[in-house]
């Protein structure tokens, strides 16, 4: 699921040149022992999974502590000099990071950098959206028109069934097209490692399985998305036409089911590329392919896999746009 959500009215101008776009308020829920809560933890996630006393006592102490419409990251909960604090931030650690993050990492929480469990936050709010971001919308028509309306244009020439790096070769400082001298700009979005062969070994990825399901019911979920931070194998499940704003489709709906693996290009189910693994070895590694990459210098390279970072569309549109404007002022 992408939600076009936003802070800067920069990329909401650039996308309207391509779409209209619809409000959309994103939810997501989380089952926590066969209760579906909002996420982020919030205020109404303590109502609806602690006794009344218990939950009442709880929000007083946050709101007090860190007060109303705050997001605190679990790591400063844990740190809370009262006890129903700290107990809370175990209990939310337990319930909705441990496993989660176990089955998108494929790694135990042992051996997970601390810093991903301090970026959990808990929202003391009663406000349920998923995101707070000053824009949030959807495209009227879909994300597919956005790119056909991108790529409509006479001096873009789209080549698919094409692998890149059969006519792309870098070589001691140039780039070679076709095996000729290439001066004009190469933008890359591709995986930085296998541009150049791999040559200080392969970076790890985490990829995705995606599983389509239809039923013939009016609507299956309470909200577009429920995840699941529990030991299953799936993460979560989208129902599609809660996140597109067409609840009112009568008598079937169809769904997503997610479940992660470790990529693998020849794997039948995770030969997909999606999310960079941030730890030191890799982060060194990907450092000496930047390195190299300095001795071309009409290489650019932009997004999730060329740059081996972690970008959500809104940080890589602006990212991209800036790299336009630099390379504005070099040709």
């Amino acid at each position: 699921p992408h939600i076009a959500y936003m802070n800067e009215w920069r990329t909401y101008d650039f996308l309207s040149q391509y779409t209209e776009f619809v409000p959309y308020q994103h939810h997501v829920n989380a089952e926590i022992n066969g209760v579906e809560v909002p996420l982020p933890f919030n205020l109404n996630s303590i109502d609806k999974l602690f006794e009344l006393k218990k939950a009442l006592k709880l929000k007083e102490m946050l709101i007090k502590e860190f007060g109303m419409d705050q997001k605190v990251p679990i790591l400063e909960l844990r740190k809370s000099k009262k006890k129903e604090i700290r107990d809370l931030a175990e209990y939310i650690y337990e319930k909705v990071f441990i496993d989660y993050t176990t089955k998108m990492w494929g790694k135990g929480p042992e051996e997970l950098d601390p810093a991903i469990t301090g970026r959990v936050p808990v929202y003391i709010s009663y406000d349920d959206r998923h995101f707070t971001q000053l824009i949030q919308v959807m495209p009227k028509h879909g994300y597919t028109e956005i790119f056909k309306k991108m790529l409509d244009h006479k001096n873009i020439e789209i080549e698919l069934n094409v692998e890149a790096l059969d006519r792309i070769k870098l070589d001691n400082g140039k780039i070679l097209y076709e095996g000729k001298e290439f001066e004009g700009v190469l933008v890359y979005t591709g995986a930085i490692d296998e541009l150049m062969n791999e040559r200080y070994g392969k970076l790890p990825y985490r990829s995705l399985y995606f599983e389509h399901k239809t039923y013939k019911v009016d609507r299956l979920q309470s909200v577009a998305v429920v995840n699941w931070p529990d030991k299953r194998p799936a993460t979560r499940r989208t129902e599609n036409k809660l996140l597109v704003c067409q609840p009112n489709v009568p008598n079937v709906t169809s769904t997503i089911t997610e479940y992660p693996g470790e990529y693998n290009k020849a794997d039948k189910k995770w030969n997909e590329p999606y999310y960079p693994i941030i730890e030191e070895e890799n982060i060194k590694k990907v450092g000496k392919y930047f390195k190299e990459a300095e001795k071309y210098k009409n290489l650019v390279l932009i997004g999730r896999l060329a740059e081996y970072k972690y970008y959500n569309m809104e940080a890589v549109i602006l990212a991209t746009l800036d790299k336009f404007e630099e390379l504005k002022k070099k040709i």
